[in-house]
């Protein structure tokens, strides 16, 4: 392999984060933070929404419950705004109009978190255990199937189902599932 290219691999190497505790969000102020997994108990959900997408407008109380629910037993959850499309006063305004007050709201202006995550649409999730290692990645169930079809009853609980198991202490074998949603751009 010519020198060159060794060189830029290894710089793109350093460049790209190696640990999601090396990854940049902002908070609303745009004071910069990063989620370090190990600070949390039981695990780590984050959560890609859109403000004007509609399924993340649905499923605001599925996302109410499972937060309330499971951040009382050592569960964080991060609500990640990818891009700089929206402001401060429409997420905020998304936040206050569907509930959901007891999620801390960031911003992942430049997809690093996303591209890190490896995400691509909204809503989408990414549960990583205390160790840093991501478990579960994907849609919060299989509610919506396409674009504008939903089942009438809902027979996997994914996001739910990951957080039982961390809740109870249970080893979680890393998956994937396709998320139906907006895309992330």
């Amino acid at each position: 392999m010519p020198l060159l290219l060794l060189i830029i691999l290894s710089l793109f190497n350093r460049i790209s984060p190696e640990t999601l505790n090396e990854v940049k969000i902002y908070d609303l102020e745009g004071k910069a933070y990063s989620i370090n997994p190990a600070s949390h108990k039981k695990g780590t959900v984050i959560l890609f929404l859109s403000p004007e997408c509609p399924l993340c407008e649905s499923y605001s109380l599925t996302i109410r419950n499972l937060a309330s629910t499971y951040q009382k037993v050592g569960i964080s959850f991060y609500a990640i705004i990818p891009g700089k499309t929206y402001s401060k006063k429409e997420i905020l305004a998304y936040k206050y109009k569907y509930k959901l007050n007891e999620l801390l709201f960031y911003t992942d202006p430049n997809f690093e978190l996303a591209k890190f995550a490896q995400v691509s649409i909204t809503p989408e999730v990414a549960v990583f255990v205390p160790s840093g290692q991501k478990v579960y990645q994907g849609r919060i169930d299989n509610w919506a199937y396409e674009l504008s079809k939903k089942r009438k009853v809902i027979t996997e609980h994914d996001l739910a189902n990951v957080l039982e198991k961390l809740y109870l202490n249970q080893m979680v074998k890393p998956y994937k599932t396709r998320a139906v949603g907006c895309y992330i751009n």
